[in-house]
């Protein structure tokens, strides 16, 4: 489908964050992900990207993919994360994430960083919950849907309906 909205006040996503990473989400064949290079501004170790930046990215993935396979907005509520592989600072990754499964209440989902060779360098499972006492109208007017697709715009503004 293409380009996703960018959440405006997003560290990870927002376009207009000098101090973030700017990331691009793309959705394609059930599955989201982002191409990433992350600089020395984000290491935990010497040329090393700090783990916390890796799950953050999985976990905005996690977000993203579960949106656009279920029109829920899902909150993190537990995780479980391996660090399979040093993920290197100046280095290209592409980051992904799928949709699981929902069990009543709990929507589960799953993403990964792979190197150009489809490696994997870190991985996580995620168990969501649905959010509540929140306004859809306000959380959805904080996206930038400037560089998506009239399909994608209309799949996150049906939320609305």
């Amino acid at each position: 489908m293409g380009i996703l909205p960018v959440y405006k006040e997003s560290f990870f996503c927002g376009i207009d964050r000098p101090d973030g990473l700017q990331l691009v989400m793309y959705y394609e064949d059930g599955i989201v992900y982002t191409d990433m290079v992350v600089d020395n501004r984000f290491e935990g170790y010497s040329d090393v990207v700090h783990g916390g930046m890796i799950f953050g990215i999985l976990d905005v993935i996690m977000w993203y993919i579960i949106f656009m396979e279920t029109k829920k907005i899902g909150m993190t509520r537990k995780t479980e994360m391996e660090f399979l592989k040093p993920v290197m600072c100046n280095t290209p990754y592409r980051a992904k994430g799928r949709f699981d499964r929902v069990e009543e209440r709990d929507i589960y989902a799953s993403a990964w960083v792979e190197d150009q060779n489809g490696d994997c360098y870190a991985k996580v499972t995620a168990l969501f919950r649905e959010g509540k006492d929140m306004s859809v109208r306000a959380f959805i007017d904080r996206f930038d849907f400037s560089r998506s697709s009239p399909e994608i715009k209309a799949h996150f503004l049906s939320i609305l309906e």
